[in-house]
């Protein structure tokens, strides 16, 4: 060997996103590269629907049952596909149903028994993902004739 030492230098200078890399080599001479360092972190939230509201009643005459009317406004998460509405009867999920597009923001509930009261809980959904829920409790007239 001539007496250089073989290990090579490395000097990083950053100027904001972008680096300028130049090793050098007493041996073979240097070099210069540009390269771009480039991250992009984005985070995406499904946002819940808001202002649930729901309007109870007899569902129609000469039908001994209730219903309720579910209005909502929509999430403003444009990519979600739709909304996931269960209904609860005290501790209990009587039923889960599926609403889309996203855009629709009302759902009739029938065949409901009189004078009892529920919670419903609407999320939003996309994919794979889920809103928290928004809740609302209503509690059907005590006698529908």
């Amino acid at each position: 060997m001539n007496g250089r030492s073989p290990w090579r230098r490395a000097s990083i200078l950053i100027i904001g996103f972008a680096a300028v890399l130049r090793f050098a080599s007493s041996a073979r001479g240097s070099f210069t590269a540009p390269a771009t360092v480039s991250q992009t972190i984005s985070s995406a939230t499904l946002e819940p629907a808001s202002a649930l509201a729901a309007v109870t009643g007899c569902s129609g005459l000469l039908d001994l049952s209730a219903k309720a009317d579910l209005s909502w406004v929509a999430t403003p998460s444009t990519f979600a596909e739709g909304y996931t509405v269960e209904r609860w009867r005290g501790p209990t999920l009587e039923t889960t149903a599926v609403v889309t597009p996203r855009t629709s923001t009302t759902r009739t509930e029938t065949g409901l028994a009189t004078g009892t009261s529920y919670t419903w809980k609407i999320s939003a959904s996309a994919r794979a993902w889920t809103s928290t829920a928004v809740t609302v409790l209503g509690t059907t007239p005590a006698l529908c004739l």
